[in-house]
């Protein structure tokens, strides 16, 4: 197989190529949509609103929705213009169609998929069985109902979001609205929590005769946060929600009183690993199996069980799974990385948007050995009542659609696992964005030194800049660099993102110098300051790869949004750690050490890069694939059992 030795090549290569892929039926129903519109404008808001409800009264007495869609959205884009002063662009109705038969339209950045989105939701609430929008993050939800709601209550149309601040009684009244924004974790665990509250669900035989039946116990809906049966979900981000964040489960733990010790144990043995050497003592088997003690480390444990420090009545066995533990935290979880340390808590980063994933916990103790590790208080350790995966979760609704600026390079997996296909819309006017060369270096050192220098000669032209990192730790040094070469910048990471729209917002202005971790391409358009598109426009910097093609093409299209101009380019060093993760860390050292000593010309490693890029990203669709076949055995296991697949009996 050839390898694609450019980044600038590779992203060509996934661009829009006009509208090959939209069929031309769909540019018919734009005319008619548009010729509709036009006919609206003179009617009264009342007027509108009736002709709404005729749509919906239509559609109950049997009607397509299809047949419907253009006359729903002509009068939902009239109302867009006189609530929002914005009428959707050929483009986005494109988009629209396209989710609304089913498939993930793909769409750039700064293309507008709010709007779009809404124009699917209004369709497709008209049956009045609600239909959820997942978002990439709380704010989005939140930003976004609330920007459109006055479109949607101009039809009659209620709408509620779902957030991890939610209260109970408010994820009730959200679920009953026409329209539920939320997040994917936030629907995941209501559906979660609904099952452990539901007697009622948790045998598959019950279910099973109910639908056999049409059984329904009394009082069954009562206590569910949702008890309708899900209808639709349009899903923001789909490529980040149902291929990178869909390698572990979604999981509610319980309390584990059988673990109430594990405090003292933690503690112990975080105290205790600094005396253990690799390989004398214990094997690295890599951070999927983590650490396995020797027979002489097992020694030196019960060794340290005499000592009066050790916890009262800890048996070897324990201390031995403690001590794997406590190695495999102290080589594989890095705080600024994978975690923050937050108001005395420990905080996962979620590693595809660099924000805190606010509720979640790592499993089987890993959490609580964190938490010794950094001296912070630990939390009583929790077992799985229920889990679910991403792929059982939208695998519920009758009707899934989504879009995203990055889908292309995913098509085959969606097309596979979720029996979605992908449609490239084209951008609503041509691209100017230049994809610059990649700067390769040896050492990480002499990367972080031209990014800084890049910097500021565009800064000195007045150009802004925006540089994304991989980690919390990676910006602060950075910045640490900037202030020292007196750029003045601000930074975006997990520890204040609740500023997040306020700094993205601004970064287009002339001069403005901005870092951020991955979060930096979802959600918030950048909009050029006065001055900037004649100077070049915004200028992006990936400061190394992603373990994910997308999340850099995220970054990257940042640039030269609609229309505008503006330039990207990818900075990286032979230090990587890309390299580790997809060639293995002996061969990134050698590679690093041949080209030292062979004074080869850099620019030639570009592909080992991609290569690694590359086997990172098969890696991580194998642990998908794996996931997916584990959950399905498990589910038929416990089916056999008559217990519910997706609660765990104790």
């Amino acid at each position: 197989m050839k390898i694609i030795s450019s980044l600038t090549d590779r992203f060509r290569g996934m661009l829009p190529n006009g509208s090959t892929e939209v069929p031309a039926r769909w540019w018919t129903l734009v005319e008619q949509i548009q010729g509709l519109q036009v006919g609206y404008t003179g009617w009264t808001e009342s007027e509108l609103f009736d002709e709404w409800n005729s749509l919906r009264y239509r559609v109950q007495s049997g009607e397509s929705l299809t047949e419907l869609l253009p006359e729903a959205f002509a009068i939902i884009s009239e109302q867009m213009q006189r609530h929002l002063g914005m009428t959707p662009y050929p483009v986005q109705y494109l988009g629209a169609i396209a989710m609304h038969e089913g498939t993930i339209a793909e769409m750039q950045t700064g293309e507008g998929k709010t709007l779009t989105a809404a124009l699917t939701l209004c369709l497709n609430a008209l049956p009045e069985r609600g239909i959820h929008i997942a978002t990439a993050n709380d704010y989005l939800a939140e930003r976004d109902a609330r920007w459109l709601s006055p479109v949607y209550h101009s039809l009659g149309m209620t709408v509620g979001t779902v957030t991890a601040a939610s209260s109970m009684s408010e994820r009730r009244a959200a679920y009953e609205c026409d329209i539920t924004y939320g997040t994917a974790r936030e629907f995941g665990f209501d559906y979660l929590r609904d099952l452990l509250n539901s007697p009622e669900l948790k045998t598959s035989t019950t279910v099973r005769r109910q639908q056999l039946f049409g059984q329904k116990q009394e009082n069954e809906d009562q206590g569910l946060l949702n008890p309708r049966t899900p209808y639709m979900v349009v899903i923001d981000e789909a490529d980040s929600i149902l291929i990178d964040e869909a390698r572990t489960p979604l999981i509610i733990g319980q309390t584990d009183l059988s673990e109430a010790r594990l405090a003292d144990v933690c503690q112990w043995s975080a105290a205790q690993v600094s005396r253990l050497e690799e390989s004398e003592h214990f094997i690295d088997h890599g951070p999927q199996k983590g650490m396995e003690l020797t027979e002489a480390g097992r020694r030196v444990i019960r060794e340290l069980l005499l000592q009066p420090a050790a916890p009262h009545s800890l048996d070897p066995g324990t201390a031995y799974l403690a001590s794997e533990r406590a190695l495999k935290v102290d080589s594989y979880f890095q705080q600024g990385r994978d975690y923050v340390v937050r108001e005395g808590k420990v905080a996962i980063v979620d590693e595809f948007t660099g924000r805190i994933a606010e509720g979640r916990m790592w499993q089987n103790g890993i959490h609580q050995a964190i938490e010794a590790k950094e001296g912070v208080e630990i939390t009583s350790p929790t077992k799985v009542g229920a889990q679910t995966t991403v792929q059982e979760l939208f695998a519920r609704y009758t009707r899934m659609a989504g879009m995203t600026g990055t889908a292309a390079s995913a098509r085959s997996e969606f097309k596979k696992v979720f029996g979605t296909p992908v449609i490239t819309i084209p951008t609503n006017r041509p691209g100017q964005r230049a994809l610059l060369s990649e700067q390769v270096f040896l050492t990480a050192e002499e990367k972080w030194t031209a990014i800084v220098e890049e910097t500021a000669a565009l800064h000195r032209q007045g150009r802004p800049v925006l540089i994304g990192t991989r980690s919390v730790n990676l910006s602060n040094q950075l910045a640490a660099r900037l202030e020292a070469a007196g750029l003045e910048h601000e930074v975006l990471h997990a520890l204040n993102h609740e500023n997040e729209a306020a700094i993205i917002e601004q970064a287009g202005q002339p001069g403005r110098i901005t870092v951020a971790t991955n979060m930096a391409g979802r959600g918030t358009d950048i909009l050029l300051g006065e001055g900037v598109a004649a100077e070049g426009g915004l200028h992006v910097i990936c400061s190394e790869l992603h373990e994910s093609t997308r999340i850099d093409r995220q970054l990257t299209g940042r640039a030269a949004r609609q229309g505008d101009p503006g330039s990207a380019r990818v900075f990286l060093s032979l230090e990587d750690d890309i390299l580790a993760s997809g060639l293995g860390a002996e061969q990134a050292a050698a590679l690093l050490a041949d080209y030292q000593r062979a004074g080869r010309e850099l620019q030639s490693a570009v592909r080992h890069f991609y290569q690694a890029q590359s086997r990172v990203e098969k890696r991580h669709e194998r642990q998908r694939v794996e996931l997916v076949n584990r959950i399905s055995e498990r589910r038929q296991m416990l089916q056999q059992m008559g217990q519910h697949a997706n609660l765990n009996a104790h």
